[in-house]
């Protein structure tokens, strides 16, 4: 075999066998002699080839060939390498030229492997090259090609909250930067900054003048208020000129004043009195002078005028006040003796502003405004026995937004013109008790208290004596309560008093209310002047009228048209 001797005997029937397992593979020659037993022989030659046995080639997969992803992203890669025999393979990849320089990657048993490049900064393209055979080694390659995009510009960031401090417009996303002011906690009622957000016109805000509209020039008045606490009692003291243009009225002119109000900052119940049957046992406010007082410091007044008729219903044309001229401007308001400025009804307009922007003035003021919010009024005032006085509007018993009514009517046939003798309270007619409160939740107080509301109408729409308070739910208290005044009875001028008659009431000053005494005292003198001739004294006593004009106001004055007619209840 290949020139190498093997003796080889036959077998009986003249096979030999011989074993060329050990052979290489490639080219072989064999030759054969065979030799009788005579010596003679014969020979037989052949050529043959070993080969390699079968064995399939190499198989390399990956998954995926391709990748697109931002910077600094990771491309894993996941395959398979395919082979007779897995343990004769070999699996190398190379991110450059895998002939110069590759890495070996470990496959399991069954082939698998896997590959993570992290970071990826820039296109890429992987190599992977498989080797596997036993008797003849074959190789497969892929090639996985990462494509590196730009990554987006990334959102500007900031603060997108527009109530922040720090708020950035032009951020597009919230980095959690947002800066806010501390919250304010929760003021309790009663304390020193509840009371200043309740009382208007003290050092806590800026306050504008103000102008009386029955005089010819601008007045600059200006409401001022301070007020202190103890553990007790708050004392407010106020000069009694509004916040708001005021009409003084037949009054005329309103004037600074020296209020002092002194209250309980924790008012109790009077024993013995339960408005909700009747007045009984109850402290009355007072018929004339301040029954309470305004947040700004102005004087609330009963219903009754100076000569004993309902103010507020011969304002609006209930009946006609035939005893003294009375009328009320702005708010339901005007001027008492000494300048005293006051309240009747209403009110609520110390919390209205005009729309200058729009040429609105106080003039334009409307009742509607007050009696048609949509939530619960603020205060406007405090009874003296310390309970608050609310707006119109308020919580009824169901806890809805509702306009309070009164349970005030009046009495048949009567039209006011008796004053509080004209009407009955008639439990239950109204939303309201005798002395026109009730107890229940406010804003303020959401526990419940007892608290009054100004009225504009009854439970049946007629007129809504007593318009504040007509008795006090509280225990009253001494101390101060303003300096008194009220709408004084300065009737029967020229009948039971005056010149050649005799003094005035107190109060009155010479002349019905809307003459300063000096100036009445100034007529009475020209009337009992002996006469140089006609002409001096008409001239004289022309003047008088002129300035007396100037400082009264007139009954047609253009400012008070419109003021109340336009929301006028039904009085009877």
């Amino acid at each position: 075999m290949d020139g190498e001797d093997i003796s080889k005997t036959p077998g009986p029937a003249g096979t030999i066998n011989i074993d060329i397992s050990d052979l290489d593979i490639g080219s072989h020659a064999l030759k054969v002699v065979a030799i009788d037993s005579l010596g003679q022989e014969t020979s037989w030659s052949k050529a043959f080839i070993v080969h390699y046995p079968d064995e399939s080639e190499t198989r390399l997969t990956a998954s995926p060939t391709s990748f697109e992803i931002e910077r600094g992203g990771d491309a894993p890669i996941f395959g398979l390498v395919a082979h007779d025999d897995i343990t004769t393979c070999e699996l190398r990849w190379s991110t450059a030229d895998i002939e110069d320089s590759s890495l070996g990657l470990p496959l399991d048993n069954e082939g698998n492997y896997e590959l993570e490049l992290t970071n990826i900064q820039e296109n890429t393209t992987v190599t992977l090259e498989a080797t596997c055979g036993t008797w003849t080694e074959t190789t497969d390659r892929v090639s996985i090609t990462i494509v590196v995009a730009e990554p987006p510009e990334p959102p500007v960031q900031g603060c997108t909250d527009s109530a922040a401090n720090n708020y950035d417009e032009g951020a597009e996303e919230d980095d959690d930067s947002c800066e806010y002011d501390e919250p304010a906690g929760e003021v309790e009622t009663g304390s020193q900054e509840w009371w200043e957000g309740i009382l208007l016109c003290d050092s806590t805000e800026q306050v504008e003048g103000i102008d009386d509209y029955n005089t010819s020039g601008f007045d600059n008045h200006v409401c001022q208020l301070s007020f202190t606490t103890n553990e007790t009692h708050i004392e407010i003291i106020s000069n009694g000129l509004p916040n708001h243009d005021l009409e003084s009225g037949p009054g005329c002119c309103s004037s600074a004043q020296e209020h002092v109000w002194e209250i309980p900052l924790e008012p109790t119940n009077q024993t013995g009195c339960n408005p909700s049957v009747s007045t009984d046992g109850c402290t009355m406010a007072p018929e004339r002078g301040a029954v309470a007082f305004a947040v700004n410091g102005v004087p609330i007044f009963g219903p009754e005028d100076g000569p004993g008729g309902d103010a507020v219903a011969g304002q609006e044309g209930a009946y006609e006040e035939d005893r003294q001229h009375v009328w009320l401007g702005i708010c339901h308001a005007h001027s008492g003796p000494g300048g005293e400025y006051h309240y009747h009804a209403d009110s609520n307009c110390l919390h209205w502003h005009p729309d200058e922007e729009n040429g609105e003035t106080w003039a334009d003021y409307s009742m509607e405004s007050s009696r048609t919010v949509a939530s619960h009024s603020p205060i406007v005032g405090f009874a003296l026995d310390g309970y608050p006085i609310y707006g119109f509007v308020g919580w009824d018993v169901d806890g809805e937004v509702s306009e309070m009514t009164s349970s005030y009517r009046l009495k048949d046939g009567e039209t006011g013109y008796n004053g509080i003798d004209d009407y009955e309270y008639v439990s239950g007619l109204g939303d309201l008790d005798s002395c026109n409160g009730q107890f229940g939740a406010t804003p303020d107080y959401p526990d419940g208290i007892y608290h009054y509301h100004t009225t504009w109408v009854n439970g049946e729409g007629g007129i809504g004596f007593p318009y504040f308070i007509n008795c006090y739910r509280g225990v009253m208290e001494s101390g101060g309560t303003g300096n008194g005044g009220g709408d004084v009875d300065c009737t029967g001028h020229g009948e039971t008093w005056g010149p050649g008659i005799g003094p005035p009431p107190d109060g009155c000053g010479g002349g019905p209310p809307g003459q300063s005494s000096d100036m009445a005292s100034a007529i009475a003198a020209i009337s009992n002047l002996v006469p140089p001739n006609g002409g001096s004294i008409l001239a004289a006593l022309s003047m008088a009228v002129i300035v007396i004009r100037g400082l009264a106001s007139d009954p047609a004055s253009p400012s008070r048209a419109g003021i109340a007619v336009g929301y006028r209840p039904d009085p009877v």
